[in-house]
């Protein structure tokens, strides 16, 4: 790895955090998983060779917090139906995967197919390198995924960083951003949409702004914010504020969970605001895993 590209996933590592975990490991010594994992971002290593032999695949995910559902599921369902898919994924939203996580070495999301990070995959002169660091949506996307695995059950992925194949830099998926206007229970309410999914429903009148305009300035807003360079939704976050508690996508305020709503909804304003968050949060996971 060059020296920039080393600063820049450094800086990477230490913005995306969260639920991600993508902030600095204070391991001092790398495991082998590690190390093998560093190997492979580098120069190409491993011809790629057919074997009946079976295929370790770590996942090093984040699950109890619901937001890599897709990634999860994928992972199962392949192994599931190929038992040379021998996955072992790792939960770091528990103490005991958080323990495993930084005992081999890691600070992010990362997945090890036979023991690398970085492989490339798919046919040839299409051949693409990809490294599965942090969520899909930066730099791989689930069918990146998919393809890997399946290149490493039928021999063709190459592990490591194939001279002349064409390296991914980002899978930002193309985001469909709309309000709508709905009824529930008799009441208007007003929603915001992505690809189809409903990521915050808005129920009552804030700063004078019916359900449907808040919806469409928070979809205006979230528009302008996935835009910024550098957006990633593990920058989805809440915050006090005077009126409430707001749901904030790069430092813009999309909407503000207030007293009347979450009173309608029997909760608070903290829980509410969280709750659009995982809401949207989702919402973008979703909209990779279809693209």
């Amino acid at each position: 790895m060059r020296a920039t590209e080393a600063v820049r996933t450094a800086l990477i590592a230490i913005l995306l955090g969260g639920v991600f975990g993508c902030r600095p490991s204070t391991t001092q010594t790398p495991s082998s998983e590690a190390v093998a994992a560093q190997a492979s971002a580098g120069a190409a290593d491993t011809q790629p060779v057919a074997s009946d032999k079976p295929i370790p695949v770590k996942a090093y995910i984040n699950v109890s917090s619901g937001c890599q559902e897709p990634t999860v599921d994928l992972l199962k369902r392949m192994a599931g139906q190929n038992p040379r898919l021998q996955l072992d994924l790792i939960d770091f939203g528990q103490p005991e995967g958080s323990r495993r996580w930084r005992a081999d070495g890691f600070s992010c999301m990362t997945i090890l197919i036979n023991g690398h990070n970085t492989v490339t995959y798919g046919p040839r002169g299409n051949r693409q390198i990809v490294s599965f660091q942090f969520p899909p949506g930066f730099q791989w996307a689930l069918q990146d995924l998919e393809g890997a695995l399946k290149g490493a059950l039928d021999g063709t992925v190459y592990y490591g960083a194939e001279a002349g194949a064409t390296r991914v830099e980002s899978r930002m998926p193309t985001l469909r951003i709309t309000s709508r206007e709905s009824v529930i229970n008799g009441k208007k309410v007003g929603e915001v949409v992505i690809n189809g999914q409903v990521a915050i429903r808005l129920r009552t009148t804030f700063d004078g702004l019916p359900p449907l305009q808040r919806a469409e300035q928070a979809a205006a807003r979230l528009k302008r914010a996935i835009a910024m360079p550098g957006f990633h939704p593990s920058g989805i976050r809440v915050g006090k504020v005077t009126d409430g508690v707001a749901l904030i996508a790069s430092d813009k305020v999309l909407a503000i969970a207030d007293a009347p709503q979450a009173t309608l909804l029997n909760t608070t304003p903290e829980k509410l605001a969280q709750g659009w968050a995982s809401a949207l949060r989702k919402a973008l996971a979703a909209a990779t895993a279809s693209q």
